[in-house]
């Protein structure tokens, strides 16, 4: 039998609404790029603090970081999150792009190292 994460989170851990905005790409139209727009997926997730050897192995490249954290996703099809998306968490101002992320699918576990630049 394989490990299954779903229903591990319970009360205790502060957990949000948030809107999960995927990229598509686009395709050419009579001879010029035109983006699709994005797909809006909402999923409840568990907010936590970045530790200290979190932020040792993370690169940020010379950005000017505001809030890093580490999100729990709980619900929704785990299989349409990619490092390429953003994050908007109920409550919290911005928009958060994720970094790091270990999306385990089959196994209904996703966690996501995500970041917000100052503006």
């Amino acid at each position: 039998m394989s490990l299954d994460m779903l229903g591990h989170i319970d009360d205790v851990f502060r957990s949000v609404q948030t809107a999960q905005r995927s990229s598509v790409t686009g395709s050419y139209v009579d001879g010029k790029w035109v983006t699709a727009p994005s797909v809006i997926s909402n999923h409840t997730v568990t907010l936590q603090p970045v530790t200290l050897r979190d932020l040792d192995n993370i690169n940020f490249g010379g950005e000017r970081i505001n809030d890093t954290r580490k999100v729990y996703v709980n619900d929704g099809n785990l299989f349409s999150i990619s490092p390429s998306d953003t994050w908007e968490f109920s409550g919290i101002d911005g928009t958060f792009k994720t970094i790091g992320i270990d999306n385990r699918a089959s196994r209904n576990y996703c966690k996501l190292i995500v970041v917000k630049n100052d503006d």
